[in-house]
């Protein structure tokens, strides 16, 4: 058990000292940082100051009033005071060169063919951000109706605007009371791609060290000291516990970040409510608020980050004895390719379903998935933030488990036999071969 002891050690301090590891593990929550930085910064950004000329060629929607001695227009309710978006009218459209020397951002055109085509052409200097095209398109289209209402003799506006109704879904689960499942689904996504990513990434460390070792003839000396099942094992838990190392430390550095962002967000000011800017909030209490975010507080977190782990390890198991089967069979790294197409295939299948079932995370091609256990470790955690029965993830875990030791049983005969055989190709029929021998 000792000499199983040094070999995990020695497979985790080589590869948590390197200074990639570190340099890595330390930029992913900073990167995370970051990347919600820039999306607070370009929200501030979309809110900039745009100055809109409404060229109304027929008289629509405004009129010239003598006593301003400017084009106003008909609905002033219409085209309510923004602090980002300000109006002008006029019935005479600028040339383009005296709307470049202007300091309007936008210049809508308006003429009669607006009521059959509904469709407005507008001019620009800088494309606008998607948000104010959309606040511009809404101000035209009410004071359109305003403008058919008014030509319709018989129907008053005030009345028009009690009958008019628009509805908006807004979905609740049954069970939970909870909604917003495409959030939730997209947060299954980020940690399925995680596990996808680390499987891979340190499945291939296992197969190239084994490479390696056999390349250079040392693993010849270790298998004079230790059994092949140890080695194979050894270096299957200390990869993984290096895995295990930067989930962990992700996980503390994430909420330190969450933390000190928190706190340098709402000592910026930038954090306030909705119904009133002047009142400033803590970070929870702004998400809670927000209706895009919100759910992010309901999200059972420890849940997602102690099932992650759990089906790290059993899936790492799962595969990594596949990639050391993989690298104990050949002597070279480019001869691995056409054997790691089978073994990578349910990694590869799972992940485009996830990605797929973000938009549909409890249809049956993700239910069926998060119990075949080639597929659970990704599948699952996609449908963990809507909830599942207990019964459910238990049973998906166990499967998982007793997939992966009988995978490390059978991978631990080829590795015996392949790490010691050089210069031979290896086919499906040897390999094979190799595991009905015990």
């Amino acid at each position: 058990m000792s000499r199983l002891r040094l070999i995990i050690f020695r497979e985790w301090y080589t590869r948590v000292r390197r200074r990639a590891f570190i340099l890595g593990t330390l930029l992913v929550p900073l990167l995370m940082a970051g990347l919600v930085g820039l999306g607070v910064w370009m929200e501030q950004v979309e809110i900039e100051q745009n100055k809109v000329l409404v060229v109304d060629l027929s008289g629509m929607i405004s009129y010239w009033d003598d006593v301003r001695e400017a084009w106003v227009p008909a609905c002033p309710d219409c085209f309510p005071e923004r602090s980002h978006l300000e109006y002008r009218f006029t019935d005479v459209a600028l040339s383009d060169a005296e709307f470049l020397e202007s300091d309007y951002t936008l210049m809508v055109l308006f003429d009669d063919g607006i009521l059959q085509h509904q469709t407005a052409k507008y001019l620009y200097d800088k494309s606008p951000a998607v948000s104010t095209e959309k606040v511009v398109e809404g101000d035209l289209s009410s004071a359109i109706e305003r403008f058919k209402v008014k030509e319709e003799l018989t129907l008053n506006y005030e009345a028009y605007k009690r009958l008019k109704t628009t509805i908006r879904m807004v979905g609740e689960d049954v069970v939970t009371k909870d909604g917003n499942a495409t959030g939730r689904s997209l947060i299954g996504f980020i940690f399925s791609f995680f596990m996808f990513v680390q499987i891979v990434n340190y499945g291939m460390h296992v197969m190239r060290g084994v490479i390696e070792e056999k390349a250079n003839r040392i693993v010849e000396v270790v298998i004079s000291v230790v059994k092949p099942i140890e080695l194979m094992a050894g270096k299957i838990i200390g990869i993984g516990l290096v895995g295990v190392t930067q989930v962990v430390a992700l996980t503390l550095l994430g909420f330190v970040v969450f933390k000190l962002g928190g706190i340098s967000l709402e000592a910026s000011g930038m954090l306030t409510a909705s119904s009133n800017e002047g009142l400033d909030l803590d970070l929870e209490t702004w998400m809670a608020s927000n209706s895009t975010l919100g759910f992010l507080l309901d999200v059972n977190w420890p849940l997602m980050i102690g099932a992650s782990l759990l089906y790290f390890v059993a899936g790492f198991f799962m595969y990594a004895s596949i990639f050391a089967a993989i690298g104990s069979a050949i002597d070279q790294e480019s001869d691995a390719q056409y054997l790691m197409i089978p073994a990578m295939l349910p990694l590869v299948a799972s992940y485009i379903v996830a990605a797929m079932a973000i938009e549909n995370p409890e249809g049956q091609v993700a239910i069926i998935g998060s119990y075949i256990p080639l597929t659970a470790p990704i599948l699952m955690l996609i449908r963990l933030p809507l909830g599942v029965e207990w019964w459910e993830l238990i049973g998906s875990f166990l499967g998982v488990v007793l997939t992966a030791y009988v995978f490390v049983r059978l991978s631990a005969r080829i590795f015996r036999t392949g790490i010691l055989m050089h210069g031979k190709k290896i086919t499906f029929k040897e390999l094979g071969r190799w595991m009905r021998h015990d």
